[in-house]
């Protein structure tokens, strides 16, 4: 079974509301596309079995919160399907924080109005940063989250460029 993607505009309810807005805002050409999943299959394993989904298409994207003092900066990180984020300098420095840990998932799902197992860079709240592994520059397209479990996004990588708060981050994943 293959994923039936569609363009974004034509399936505004798999996404928030949030993430509907973001998309309008940065891709006027609909290049986005979106396509409905069983929620069961949402993580990278289950997708690649299911649908066929290439892994290297396949991006994690992981919320974190920097503190220093009493400031918290959150920060989504992307990282290719099978790596690990590197919380060590390679995040603390773009975020400016002293100590770096995965961000309360309620204040997240909260925040984002995002679906856990769905957490997407698209449409983060303000002043969010978006740090990316490096790497997935070398991808045309790439496979989200949705927002919803029930959905994913198949995004051109030139558009993930453009969110608010993207940075490209040599060394962010790890095996």
């Amino acid at each position: 079974m293959t994923l039936a993607f569609k363009r974004y505009e034509e399936v505004k309810g798999l996404l928030p509301e949030s993430v509907y807005r973001c998309l309008k805002a940065i891709d006027q050409e609909g290049m986005t596309k979106v396509a409905e999943i069983d929620p069961a299959c949402a993580d990278g394993e289950s997708l690649h079995q299911v649908y066929a989904v290439p892994y290297e298409k396949e991006l994690n994207c992981l919320v974190v919160a920097g503190s220093r003092g009493e400031e918290t900066t959150y920060a989504a990180l992307l990282v290719p399907y099978g790596k690990r984020a590197s919380m060590n300098s390679v995040v603390r420095t773009p975020l400016n924080a002293k100590k770096v840990v995965f961000a309360d998932l309620d204040h997240v799902i909260q925040t984002t109005g995002m679906e856990f197992g769905s957490i997407t860079p698209v449409g983060l709240p303000e002043g969010w940063k978006i740090l990316a592994e490096e790497t997935i520059l070398e991808q045309e397209t790439v496979i989200i989250g949705g927002g919803k479990v029930c959905s994913k996004i198949e995004i051109p990588v030139a558009l993930l460029k453009k969110l608010p708060g993207f940075t490209a981050v040599k060394g962010l994943a790890k095996e």
